[in-house]
């Protein structure tokens, strides 16, 4: 069993009315305690292309680490969660604003 198996049995086995967020904290915190956290990131993000959206708001809660590689990337990201998801689209569009702290309108960080 992998760690995308093991996400997956958590979501689809969890409790009626579980917000998507308490699983956030769980799997930032669980892509800390592995050696091979980065897998934990590689679902969430995966999960954001899935037509699932209770596992997208579970993706976008994951604080402490950009959903995509560029502003461009988010920029995307943000437009097809709106298209996909409308209640998700705020959520999304944060992650441009934080982008835009963090290294201004650039493309990448320097």
């Amino acid at each position: 069993m992998d760690i995308e198996d093991v996400m997956n049995y958590l979501v689809d086995e969890r409790a009626e009315d579980l917000s998507p967020l308490a699983f956030s904290e769980m799997f930032m915190s669980l892509s800390y305690y592995l050696l091979d956290g980065d897998k934990v990131l590689g679902v969430a993000r995966k999960w954001l292309t899935l037509d699932d959206e209770y596992r997208a708001a579970i993706s976008l809660g994951l604080e402490d680490v950009f959903p995509a590689d560029s502003r461009a990337g988010l920029v995307e990201l943000s437009a097809s969660i709106r298209e996909r998801f409308p209640a998700l689209a705020e959520a999304a569009e944060v992650w441009v604003e934080r982008w835009d702290k963090s290294y201004g309108a650039r493309r990448d960080p320097a």
